[in-house]
């Protein structure tokens, strides 16, 4: 049995660039741990560009296949750090809300809209959303940042994500609403051939 929380900003804690904090990391992950935390489900995946409101900055991917060297060395770090302290974690790949750029940002990157139309209504912005799993090009985008980070090499350890007994779970995105099976499925089978020895999740509410 695991006893967990959301730790969705610890790449960016990690970060050598602007906002990390490593010492506040450390700190945090101690004490989760002596709590008896032992699994923290962690953003994997954010988008840019990073001059967006109400979102994490700075971003993993501020554009179509580019990434933050910084961040992504974060995610290093706290996966090493926490496989320290006997430590499991799910890793959550995108997002359906927008305060990691998540859905939307493929939508726009995609071009399946001009902007996103930031929450005032979240009934609206549920049905923007949504329509990510109907663009093939925003889907593909999703599934080049998948083969990217499952991909990925631990700078701290050597260790391919893939074989590191860190990360129990990935999870396809933080609470997708309007479910698409075919893309669940799809996604699904993506991530399995990528990373058989480990765990897929939804994310789904």
């Amino acid at each position: 049995m695991y006893i967990g929380t959301n730790f969705w900003y610890g790449a960016n804690l990690g970060s050598t660039g602007p906002g990390g904090n490593r010492p506040r990391l450390l700190r945090e992950l101690d004490r989760l741990h002596s709590l008896g935390v032992d699994n923290l489900r962690i953003q994997a995946g954010s988008e840019g560009p990073n001059t967006e409101p109400w979102r994490i900055i700075p971003s993993m991917q501020p554009e179509p296949g580019s990434y933050d060297e910084a961040v992504l060395d974060g995610l290093d770090f706290l996966l090493y750090e926490m496989n320290k302290r006997q430590m499991r974690a799910v890793m959550c790949l995108n997002n359906f809300w927008h305060w990691s750029g998540g859905f939307g940002q493929y939508i726009v990157w995609a071009g399946g809209a001009n902007s996103i139309p930031y929450p005032g209504d979240y009934d609206a912005y549920e049905l923007f959303s949504a329509r990510f799993y109907e663009l093939p090009r925003a889907v593909e985008l999703f599934n080049n940042h998948i083969q990217f980070i499952v991909k990925r090499i631990n700078k701290y350890n050597n260790i391919s994500y893939t074989e590191d007994p860190t990360i129990m779970a990935w999870e396809l995105a933080n609470e997708p609403r309007r479910l698409n099976l075919t893309w669940v499925n799809h996604t699904t089978c993506l991530l399995k051939q990528l990373a058989p020895k480990q765990l897929v999740t939804t994310g789904v509410e």
